[in-house]
């Protein structure tokens, strides 16, 4: 069971490898096992094997006809390809130029708030202060106040 938890992927990633490279011991060891307690991917890997054969009775044929690249080799060629822009590795140039974007935007609004800002006066808010040689404090003419009524 434990096998079907956590071993699918790996088995899976292996299955395809084994066309690609010659497998470790270990890992030949860890499919065998896996295959005889996983009848899900004894199945696809089957099916798999199937399809392949069938694919390359079909090349053989092709290649007959005319003088192409192996079938098998431009079908490697497109699965590698396939797999490369599935990873992480593939996306990664992508993903550093959406954070360096992401960061200059964020430091041009930095710069922007910053000069929007209007420079405060050395005084806190809310205080009166006299201005320098006057000793009294403003006054307001009520006289003058009568065109406001």
């Amino acid at each position: 069971m434990s096998y079907r938890i956590f071993g699918c992927g790996k088995y899976r990633r292996l299955m395809n490898e084994k066309f690609d490279r010659t497998l470790s011991l270990r890992e030949r060891g860890f499919m065998a096992q896996h295959r005889s307690a996983c009848p899900e991917c004894s199945r696809e890997e089957t099916q798999g094997a199937c399809a392949l054969n069938m694919l390359r009775l079909a090349a053989v044929e092709d290649d007959e006809l005319d003088n192409s690249p192996v079938f098998e080799d431009r079908i490697l060629r497109k699965w590698r390809v396939q797999s490369t822009r599935e990873s992480v590795r593939y996306w990664s140039p992508a993903f550093v130029g959406a954070v360096l974007a992401g960061l200059t935007v964020f430091a041009a609004l930095q710069l922007v708030s910053s000069r929007a800002t209007i420079p405060g006066t050395t005084s806190p808010a809310g205080e009166a202060h006299l201005q320098p040689g006057t000793n009294h404090l403003p006054s307001i003419d009520l006289d003058k106040l009568d065109h406001l009524r």
